[in-house]
């Protein structure tokens, strides 16, 4: 009887994206404050200005 020979199917592998590595590792974040940020920061400073106006800590002609 004549040997049957099996194939042997290697599964192939697909080729290397290079930008998915660089972009699996990069995270985004802010560039800046924001337009909310600021408004808020300047808020705050503002009653923070007021609350030491009316306790006395500071005098109306002082500039930060």
């Amino acid at each position: 009887m004549a040997k049957k020979t099996e194939t042997l199917v290697l599964p192939r592998s697909k080729p290397r994206n290079p930008l998915l590595v660089p972009g699996l590792t990069r995270r985004a974040g802010p560039h800046g404050t924001t337009r909310k940020a600021t408004r808020h920061k300047m808020r705050q400073r503002t009653q923070q200005s007021l609350a030491a106006l009316l306790d006395g800590d500071k005098a109306e002609f002082e500039i930060d």
